[in-house]
């Protein structure tokens, strides 16, 4: 028996929340309980407002409810047509503003304490299982990974993706996690101090004048509200221009199966093919048991008769994938592509925020929206806000220097982590020398002493989380982000950070 019912709902035990039945005031209103939504409140309650969320639904019961859960910079638009479409800077942005979300979520789990498997694992991206991996393919492969690589990613080019064995790009510190349990635990920490959560209680009434909208017939009166309903409301921009923005806009339908496999079958990781529509996978991992989802065939919402056989497709490649899948899941979403292929992040109208067109990158671009919000609501400065404004014109390279621009970003201050390993292997380490090796999947700040003693301890700074780098002058880790310094056993010479490299 199939069940329709998408993988991370199926435990129906989440919490409820009340139904709004009152007028409120509150400092920012949010409409919309997916995880731009959820996220932005939980981001505004942090930074000391009060926020009201409003759910039409139930929290995360929608379309991150219906998400395949990837967590990746890795963009729709490969990284080639970014740099032809919007020039390296602008490219190099779009990539940091998708490891910056998962930074983000990482840091929010480790703070919060939230159990929901999340877990740094590679992407790859590689040729389909039938055709694509010709010669001019295999160069555009090489090309991106040295891309990647400029532009401080961890990647590099394989003849042949584990277990798919065609030929693509790995790169590294992308992750996997279960959106609902996410979500579910992010909402229970916004209610309080004037703040609240409320579900089935939709935003039917904007009044611009007033700042206030009309929900279950209450009024909320606010100083700012932002729209997280993944294809925006009109609000308070009013139908001429919500319309001629919503041309910007194409609403598509995107499929997924799950499967039970043996545990350890496919590697846990995640996976893009290069076709067109293009087929992603990931293995969800929980208590011992791995189950498999696979999503795409997607095509432009209402222009496929036999929707069926999306399923189908997806079945079958699922299969030959893991021949031993048993299938007992299948459920549809729905993505917004925009004319340009970037998402929509910002302010639409004056006091109203917005964030759509997020396409495959869904809880990467919607925390990112979250964060953006969080900074629009404080008048602080954010890196994006002018390449995903929705505003927009064409944007092309120009004299914008991004890095020194951003530099003092949090963000920028632990980018370091994305800097590539030096090498995979303890053999390319002399004596006396210390570099940052890739061991195990995992870097680690590696020296060798004048005996042939070998020291390893974690390459992250204890302080803020960015990467050290060796010290050949006075034979010390250094961090080159806020200046913590460590001996080669991992011991603090100097902070801030005050506890060693981890072993």
């Amino acid at each position: 028996m199939i069940n329709t019912t998408p993988y991370w709902l199926a435990d129906s035990s989440a919490r409820r929340y009340p139904v709004l039945s009152k007028a409120l005031t509150v400092d920012a209103l949010i409409v919309g309980g997916g995880l731009t939504g959820v996220t932005t409140a939980y981001l505004l309650r942090r930074a000391g407002l009060s926020v009201a969320l409003v759910e039409r639904d139930r929290i995360a019961h929608a379309d991150t409810g219906h998400t395949t859960a990837h967590l990746t910079a890795v963009t729709d638009l490969r990284l080639e047509e970014l740099v032809e479409n919007f020039g390296r800077d602008h490219a190099q942005a779009v990539w940091d503003a998708g490891a910056a979300a998962i930074e983000q979520i990482e840091e929010i789990i480790r703070l919060e304490q939230i159990s929901c498997e999340f877990n740094r694992v590679p992407g790859y991206l590689h040729a389909p299982q039938t055709g694509g991996d010709t010669l001019s393919e295999r160069e555009r492969f090489r090309s991106e990974a040295k891309l990647a690589n400029d532009f401080g990613f961890d990647a590099e080019y394989l003849e042949a993706v584990p277990h798919m064995k065609r030929p693509g790009i790995r790169i590294s510190d992308q992750a996997l996690f279960h959106p609902v349990k996410y979500l579910s635990a992010l909402a229970e920490r916004i209610a309080g101090d004037n703040s609240f959560v409320f579900e089935e209680s939709e935003a039917k009434e904007f009044d611009e004048q007033k700042r206030r909208a009309k929900v279950n017939g209450y009024w909320i009166n606010y100083g700012v509200v932002i729209l997280a309903t993944h294809n925006p409301l009109i609000g308070e921009a009013g139908a001429i221009s919500a319309t001629a923005f919503q041309t910007k806009l194409a609403l598509y339908t995107t499929y997924a199966v799950g499967a039970r496999v043996p545990s350890g079958s496919i590697p846990r990781a995640s996976f893009w093919d290069t076709n067109d529509p293009y087929q992603y996978l990931r293995v969800h991992r929980q208590d011992g048991e791995d189950y498999a989802i696979l999503g795409g065939e997607d095509h432009k919402t209402g222009q496929v008769e036999r929707t069926e056989s999306r399923y189908e497709r997806l079945e079958t490649a699922l299969r030959q994938i893991a021949p031993e899948a048993i299938v007992d899941h299948r459920w549809s979403g729905q993505v917004i592509e925009t004319n340009d292929g970037l998402p929509f992040i910002g302010e639409f109208s004056p006091g109203q925020f917005i964030a759509t067109g997020f396409a495959g990158n869904g809880m990467t671009f919607g925390t990112l929206s979250a964060m953006m919000a969080t900074d629009w609501a404080a008048r602080k400065k954010n890196p994006w806000s002018d390449l995903f404004a929705p505003s927009r014109k064409k944007i092309k390279g120009g004299a914008w220097d991004y890095l020194k621009e951003n530099v003092d970003y949090p963000y920028y201050l632990a980018k370091t982590r994305l800097t590539p390993a030096e090498g995979k292997s303890l053999s390319e380490l002399a004596p006396g020398e210390g570099k940052i090796l890739r061991l195990k999947g995992r870097k680690m700040a590696v020296y060798r002493d004048a005996s042939g003693r070998v020291q390893k301890r974690s390459a992250t700074c204890t302080h803020m989380g960015c990467i050290v780098r060796w010290n050949s002058a006075e034979t010390t880790w250094d961090c080159p982000c806020h200046g913590s310094r460590f001996r080669t056993d991992g011991s603090v010479i100097s902070g801030p950070a005050e506890s060693p490299l981890a072993e």
